[in-house]
């Protein structure tokens, strides 16, 4: 369930999504393989559903449209570990428009390279650079625009 509430904002999809799974989990155990570590396993299931719901939305082709102007910046660690608390964190991702949100979730938080999220999610390079750059651009606003709002209050 962790992993539908970051990609999706909507409760009954996020329903949908945990209960998807575990009904390809029951139908696939013949196919898991004894010292594989499940919980590996059954997480590869729930990105591939969430992955699989997104790409089903009506949105999706509008979404990943090809944005010229790109830089060739990359996240430092520093960027994405950030005393925020999780929910603060969470608030955050959940005002990303969705694919920026997808690709940064997958990029960020589940370590997927540019070439896993281009394969699954059948985009560029170049979409996966503008995706990630204004997530980057979106969170660092929401950053100092909080930090300015603690400043004034505090």
């Amino acid at each position: 369930m962790g992993n539908a509430v970051r990609y999706t904002n909507d409760e009954e999809k996020q329903m949908q999504i945990v209960n998807n799974t575990f009904l390809k989990i029951i139908a696939n155990l013949d196919k898991f393989k004894a010292g594989t570590a499940y919980f590996s396993w059954a997480k590869q299931i729930v990105h591939r559903e969430i992955i699989d719901d997104f790409r089903k939305s009506k949105r999706y082709n509008e979404l990943f449209l090809l944005v010229e102007g790109y830089n060739d910046e990359h996240f430092t660690e520093e960027e994405i570990q950030n005393d925020y608390l999780e929910e603060e964190l969470q608030s955050m991702l959940d005002k990303l428009p969705p694919a920026t949100k997808m690709v940064f979730n997958l990029y960020a938080i589940d370590d997927y390279t540019y070439q896993d999220i281009m394969e699954e999610l059948d985009i560029s390079y170049e979409t996966v650079k503008w995706h990630l750059k204004e997530a980057r651009k979106k969170l660092r606003a929401e950053i100092s625009l909080r930090e300015f709002n603690q400043k004034v209050s505090g």
